[in-house]
């Protein structure tokens, strides 16, 4: 069995046993951005020991052209560090210029990242190549504007941020209102009012998406995505901070029950789920309402707040 074939089985058992742990981890009450958080800190690993593996398989020379010419970036949920436990990986390379040799350790990681068993949505790309890209699509956009470097050539890194950033403050106005009419497309299909029977966590109104619409939008205008640091600048209320905070929590633990729960992607609470959850949350009942009642009426609560919130932030 070559080393190369190794390290793929090392990392499949790896993110098994891990997952594995994190599973347990929930069942204790761990909070959903602190498992969100250790998850990708699992996948980071992955990622950089497959990635060292592929530069070990090279010779010397050849290992110092790749490690000097790329830079490993994860963007999307990885990148700000709220991947559930079937979410998948959005990692892009970024070269310095095209090179076949680049190409091919690029391929082969990608196909090693899979082969490990991770979901994974990649790109190979210079940093103009994902700025043009970005510039013509709010979703490659809203994803790149969530970037984080893993590893590799943190000038060619410092490079693509400084041009991206560029373009978004030439485009400020058309792409904060590409992103806001994507948004209102999603939410379209997948639920307008807050109060659906069986509401999607991750798409429908008031859920997780319309939370990374309040970053995306507050990084096309004002440089800064975080709640607490809108809130530092005066762009959002205490209050309106807190039912943030208090509404990510809530969203993304209940995101990862319901992965954990179906053994894969699922971000749809149907009427089976909410019965199940309020059941193992203990909601009691009370008068004229059931458990579930309770619970759902709690779910509503933080959706409708974060649409309100949101809609006037956008607006």
């Amino acid at each position: 069995m070559s080393s190369l074939v190794t390290h793929v089985l090392t990392a499949k058992a790896k993110l098994a046993d891990g997952h594995r742990q994190l599973r347990e981890r929930h069942a204790a009450g761990a909070g959903g951005a602190e498992l969100c958080a250790a998850l990708s800190e699992l996948r980071d690993g992955v990622l950089l020991d497959l990635y060292q593996a592929r530069l070990d398989g090279l010779e010397g020379s050849q290992a110092k052209s790749v490690r000097d010419g790329i830079a490993l970036v994860v963007h999307g949920g990885h990148g700000r560090r709220e991947v559930s436990p079937f979410s998948d990986v959005d990692l892009m390379i970024l070269r310095r210029s095209r090179d076949r040799q680049i190409d091919a350790v690029a391929r082969r990681l990608f196909r090693d990242v899979f082969d490990s068993g991770l979901a994974l949505g990649h790109s190979l790309r210079t940093p103009d190549e994902a700025c043009r890209l970005a510039c013509q699509d709010a979703c490659i956009a809203t994803s790149l504007l969530e970037s984080r470097l893993l590893t590799g050539d943190q000038h060619l890194f410092r490079r693509f941020v400084r041009r991206f950033e560029g373009r978004i403050s030439r485009r400020r106005r058309a792409l904060a209102a590409a992103i806001e009419a994507e948004r209102t497309a999603e939410r379209t299909r997948f639920g307008e009012t807050v109060f659906l029977l069986e509401p999607n966590v991750k798409r429908s109104r008031g859920g997780l998406r319309d939370l990374q619409l309040l970053r995306w939008i507050a990084g096309v205008r004002y440089g800064v995505r975080l709640p607490e640091e809108l809130a530092e600048r005066g762009l959002l209320s205490p209050d309106d901070h807190r039912a943030l905070r208090d509404a990510l929590k809530s969203l993304l633990w209940l995101r990862n029950e319901l992965h954990f729960q179906a053994g894969k992607s699922s971000d749809v609470l149907d009427r089976s789920e909410q019965l199940r959850i309020a059941e193992h949350l203990a909601y009691p009942p009370a008068t004229g309402m059931l458990p579930v009642e309770r619970f759902m009426r709690s779910h509503f609560r933080h959706t409708d707040r974060v649409s309100h919130v949101v809609e006037r932030f956008v607006a």
